[in-house]
C-alpha cells in the first residue's frame, strides 16, 4: 500500500463580499466614534452651541435658586439659605461682596451649609454641562454624512481583502 500527501489546491483567499461588508461596518462605525470637530458641531448647530450652553447654565441656577427660595419660605429662620439667597440674588459687585462678607462672618456650622449649597448646585451644573455637551456632539455625529464614512470604508475592506488575497498566493507559490 501507498501513501501520497494530498496537497491543498485551494488558495486560502478571504471573500470579498464579507471584506466589503466587514470596511462598510466599519466605516459607519468610525462616523459615531470619530471625534468632533468645533468646526463640524458650529456647522450643524448655526453657530449657537454656546447660547446653548450658556442657556442650560443660567436655567440650572435659575431651577435652583427657585427651589431654595421655596424652602426658604417653609423655613425663614434658616440662616443659611437666606445667606446663599443673597449671595445668589446680588445685582452689582458690592452686594454679592457684601453677601460674601456675611457669609465670612457666619458661624461655622452655617458657613458649613453654605458651601454644601454651593457644591451642590456647582455638581448640578456640571451634570447640565456635560449632558449638554454630550448632546451637542451626538447631535453633530447624527449630522454626518452616510456615505462619507461607508464609501471609504468599502473601498480599504476591499483593498485590503484583495490585497491579503494577493500575498496569501504569493506566498503560496
Amino acid at each position: 500500500m501507498q501513501v501520497c500527501v494530498v496537497k491543498n489546491t485551494e488558495p486560502k483567499n478571504v471573500s470579498m463580499p464579507l471584506t466589503i461588508a466587514a470596511g462598510g461596518a466599519a466605516g459607519l462605525g468610525l462616523r459615531y466614534f470619530a471625534p468632533v470637530c468645533k468646526e463640524e458641531i458650529d456647522t450643524v448647530m448655526f453657530n449657537q452651541a454656546d447660547a446653548i450652553k450658556r442657556y442650560n447654565f443660567e436655567s440650572v441656577k435659575k431651577i435652583f435658586t427657585d427651589k431654595a427660595k421655596i424652602l426658604f419660605k417653609k423655613n425663614p429662620e434658616n440662616e443659611a439659605l437666606k445667606l446663599f439667597l443673597d449671595r445668589m440674588e446680588a445685582k452689582t459687585v458690592q452686594e454679592a461682596k457684601a453677601a460674601k462678607e456675611k457669609i465670612k462672618n457666619a458661624p461655622q456650622a452655617v458657613k458649613e451649609s453654605v458651601d454644601k449649597l454651593k457644591n451642590v448646585m456647582a455638581d448640578q451644573i456640571k451634570a447640565s454641562r456635560h449632558l449638554t455637551d454630550t448632546t451637542i456632539k451626538n447631535a453633530a455625529k447624527q449630522a454626518r454624512p452616510i456615505m462619507g464614512y461607508l464609501l471609504p470604508g468599502i473601498a480599504l475592506g476591499a483593498l485590503g481583502g484583495y490585497f491579503y488575497n494577493v500575498v496569501g498566493t504569493i506566498k503560496e507559490d
